[in-house]
C-alpha cells in the first residue's frame, strides 16, 4: 500500500515498556529521580521528593489491597489540587483498579450522573469536597468507603492517616499484573460541550502512549512546572504526570493569578501550564510587582491562542522564549505539538503531528481528504485511542477508514504544520456564508478592557446572526459595535452584546456554548 500524499504522518518512533503497566513505569521514574522534588505546594511551603511519592503510593496501593480493592474495582478522588492526590492516583493503578475523578465544580445531579457512569466502590474527598458532595455521595448505591483527606468529624467516613494503614520498602514491592493493552488505567471524562460529558476509558497501553511526547521531553528534566489546571480535568491531570515522567518539579497554589505570579518568582519557575484566557490576565497583571524573569514558556491548549496575545506575553515576560501551543483530547491524548517541530513554532500553529499519529483534513460534505491550506475536518488515527466510550459501543465516531471525527475545524500547511481554526458545531451560517466565532472574538479581545468574549449564533427572521458574551471594565455595547464593524466590514453583532461578570466554562477551560447561547434568549 502506498501512503496518502494528502495525510499528515507522525514517526513511527514510540517507546512502550514490555510491561504495559502504568503504574509500574510511575514507580520506576520516581525511583530515577528519587532525591528530586516532585510535587511542591507553593501557597503551603509543603515538599514531596519522588522518593517520598513512590513510597506513598506504594502504601496507598497495599492500604486499597487491604480493604479489598481488585482488578475492576473502580476508585474516584473527588478533590482539589493537593500532595495526596497524585499518591493515590498511582497507588489504584498500582493496584490494578481503575482510577477516575470527579469535577468539584459540579452539583448535585451532575456530579451524581458522572459518578454513576464509572460506578465507584471508593470515594477518597478532601475536607472541603466533601462538606459540599456529603449528600449527594449518600446516593451512590455503589460506593462502599468514603475516605478524606485532613481532619473531619463526621459518620460513616475513613480519614486518610486511619486508612494508610500498611507499609512496605518500595524494593519489595510489585504491583498488580494487567493485561495493559485490554485493561482500563483511567476513565477520565471528555469536555461535554453539547449535551452531557462522555466517559473515555484508557487502557494502560493507552496512557503509555498519550504520554509519548512527554516522554521525549528530557529537556525538561530539573526544570519546574507551575500547573495551573485542576488535577480532575484531563489537561491538568495529564500535564502533571507528564512532568512527572520527565523528573520535573510540579509546583501548584491557589487558583489565583496573583498566586501564580508569586509562585514564579518564589521558586524560579520556568515552565507554566495555560490556557489562552490565563495568558490574557497574566499579561494584564501587574507584573512590575514581581520577579518573572525566571519563566522562560508557556504550555498551552484548549483554544487557539491569537497571534498578537504571544507577541504581548514575550513583551511583557522578558525571558520568555516560547509560547507553546499542542492539541489534543481526552479520547486520545497530545496529538500534537510544536516543542519538537522541525522549524520551530509558528503562529496560529499547534505544531506538527506527533510520533504514531496520522492526520487527514476532510471536506465537510464530500469527506475527502484535503491538501495544504485547505480547511476541513480535522481527523486522526493513533493507537493511543479510547476502545470507545463508557456505554457506548455504537463507534460512530469513526469514519469508514477508522479515523477519529475531532469535529475540529483546520488545515495543515506546506510544512505539514497543523491549525486549528474552531468547532464544526460553532460555525454561525450568516447571510450565506459561514463565520468562525473565534475571529469575531478575537477582534472582541482587541479591544482595552475586554477581558473574555464569546460569541454565539443566534436564531434570527432570516436565519442565523452572531452574538456576543462579555466580560469587561468600562466598554459599552455601542463601542464593541463600532469597533467590531470597523475590524470585520462584513460582520455585524446582529444578535446583540451581553455584558455578564464570568463565563461559563465546561471543563474549568472551554466555553458553554449552550449555555452563553441562554443569555440572549429572553
Amino acid at each position: 500500500m502506498l501512503r496518502n500524499k494528502k495525510y499528515v504522518y507522525g514517526s513511527d518512533s514510540v517507546l512502550v515498556p514490555s510491561h504495559l503497566h502504568f503504574g509500574t513505569l510511575m514507580l520506576e521514574k520516581c525511583k530515577l529521580y528519587r532525591d528530586a522534588i516532585a510535587l511542591l505546594d507553593a501557597f503551603t511551603g509543603a515538599k514531596m521528593s519522588y522518593g517520598e511519592l513512590a513510597q506513598l503510593s506504594v502504601d496507598i496501593a497495599l492500604s486499597l489491597s487491604r480493604i479489598g480493592v481488585r482488578k475492576g474495582d473502580v476508585i474516584c478522588i473527588c478533590s482539589e489540587k493537593r500532595m495526596e492526590f497524585i499518591p493515590t492516583m498511582i497507588g489504584v493503578l498500582c493496584v490494578g483498579a481503575t482510577f477516575t475523578t470527579a469535577d468539584i465544580s459540579c452539583r448535585n445531579a451532575t456530579i451524581l450522573y458522572r459518578i454513576n457512569m464509572t460506578r465507584p466502590r471508593i470515594m477518597f474527598c478532601s475536607t472541603a469536597t466533601y462538606k459540599i458532595h456529603k449528600e449527594t455521595l449518600k446516593s451512590v448505591a455503589t460506593l462502599e468507603k468514603i475516605i478524606v483527606y485532613g481532619d473531619i468529624s463526621a459518620d460513616g467516613v475513613i480519614l486518610f492517616k486511619n486508612f494508610l494503614s500498611e507499609h512496605a520498602p518500595i524494593e519489595d514491592f510489585s504491583p498488580t499484573p494487567v493485561n495493559g493493552w485490554r485493561d482500563v488505567a483511567l476513565v477520565l471524562y471528555s469536555s461535554g460541550t453539547t449535551g452531557q460529558p462522555k466517559a473515555v476509558p484508557l487502557t494502560h497501553l493507552n496512557y503509555l502512549l498519550c504520554h509519548q511526547h512527554g516522554l521525549r521531553n528530557s529537556q525538561f528534566t530539573n526544570t519546574k512546572m507551575l500547573s495551573t489546571r485542576e488535577w480532575y480535568y484531563t489537561y491538568g491531570l495529564n500535564h502533571t504526570i507528564g512532568t512527572l515522567l520527565v523528573g520535573a518539579t510540579v509546583v501548584f497554589t491557589r487558583d489565583q493569578i496573583i498566586d501564580y505570579l508569586q509562585a514564579i518568582q518564589d521558586y524560579k519557575v520556568s515552565i507554566i501550564q495555560v490556557v489562552p484566557t490565563t495568558i490574557r490576565d497574566l499579561v494584564n497583571s501587574n507584573l512590575q510587582n514581581y520577579d518573572v524573569s525566571s519563566l522562560l514558556c508557556m504550555m498551552s491548549t484548549s483554544t487557539p491562542i491569537d497571534a498578537d496575545l504571544v507577541k504581548t506575553a514575550k513583551l511583557k515576560f522578558p525571558n520568555l522564549k516560547q509560547v507553546s501551543q499542542m492539541y489534543g483530547m481526552t479520547e486520545a491524548g497530545c496529538l500534537c505539538d510544536d516543542l519538537r517541530s522541525p522549524d520551530g513554532s509558528k503562529p496560529g500553529s499547534v505544531g506538527c503531528v506527533n510520533p504514531g499519529v496520522v492526520f487527514k483534513i476532510v471536506d465537510l460534505n464530500t469527506r475527502e481528504a484535503l491538501g495544504p491550506n485547505e480547511r476541513g475536518e480535522i481527523c486522526f488515527k493513533t493507537p493511543s485511542l479510547m476502545p470507545g466510550y463508557l456505554g457506548d459501543m455504537s463507534l460512530d465516531y469513526l469514519d469508514e477508514e477508522g479515523f477519529f471525527k475531532s469535529g475540529d475545524i483546520g488545515y495543515y500547511d506546506e510544512d505539514r504544520y497543523i491549525y486549528v481554526t474552531h468547532r464544526i458545531k460553532d460555525i454561525i451560517k450568516y447571510k450565506g456564508a459561514t463565520v468562525s466565532p473565534s475571529e469575531i472574538e478575537a477582534v472582541l479581545l482587541q479591544y482595552p478592557g475586554v477581558k473574555e468574549a464569546c460569541v454565539v449564533a443566534i436564531d434570527h427572521t432570516h436565519g442565523e446572526v452572531p452574538a456576543a458574551a462579555v466580560v469587561a471594565d468600562d466598554v459599552t455595547e455601542e463601542d464593541l459595535m463600532t469597533f467590531v464593524a470597523e475590524q470585520l466590514t462584513s460582520i455585524s453583532l446582529e444578535g446583540g452584546i451581553r455584558f455578564v461578570d464570568h463565563l461559563p466554562k465546561v471543563a474549568g477551560v472551554k466555553f458553554d456554548r449552550k449555555a452563553i447561547k441562554d443569555l440572549f434568549e429572553d
